[in-house]
């Protein structure tokens, strides 16, 4: 996925002299492969957290019925292990791998750097005093943003501990009882 050109740009701020105006363009440049990223990452997990979050309530208002449907066919059978299969290893995929975390992570990052390119568009007096402190202030704090989305990162990837808890605990909530 691509990002989508932003409406409003450093090019035309009244607030900042030419020079820095195309300081800032610059910067971004640089950042459009960090933002491409987390928008591709975000959409990614946001994805397959709700596709998890909607077999979660399908499985579980759909496995109570299954159960009660079990014949002498196979098919019955069949489709409460299927439908119950499903949702675990949805569930562990999901809890095992921090998909609601990262997807929260990234969308928030994403978020926080238009934040703030906006309030310095906007106003950029609450980044400082004057044009020299105000494009101090953006870069630390666009460059805090970024240490703390490679944190975030780095503790969105499950560990061998958290796979193991997240089985489980899915097979502690198995309804069939299977172990």
């Amino acid at each position: 996925m691509n990002l989508k050109e932003a409406n409003f740009t450093f090019s035309h701020s009244p607030h900042f002299s030419e020079e820095n105006r195309e300081l800032f363009e610059q910067h971004y440049d640089r950042l459009k492969g960090t933002l491409v990223f987390w928008k591709n990452n975000a959409a990614k997990y946001g994805n397959f957290h709700h596709y998890c979050v909607a077999w979660t309530i399908l499985g579980g208002i759909s496995i109570p019925f299954l159960a009660q449907a079990i014949t002498g066919d196979p098919f019955s059978k069949w489709s409460l292990t299927i439908v119950s299969a499903h949702v675990a290893v949805l569930y562990v995929s999901q809890k095992g791998f921090k998909v609601e975390q990262n997807y929260k992570s990234f969308r928030l990052g994403e978020s926080e750097f238009y934040d703030l390119r906006r309030r310095l568009l906007d106003m950029p007096h609450k980044l400082g005093e004057n044009e020299s402190d105000q494009i101090k202030n953006y870069f630390e704090q666009v460059e805090a943003i970024r240490s703390d989305m490679r944190l975030r990162e780095v503790d969105g990837i499950a560990s061998f501990e958290d796979l193991r808890q997240a089985v489980q605990q899915s097979r502690n909530n198995d309804p069939t009882g299977n172990p």
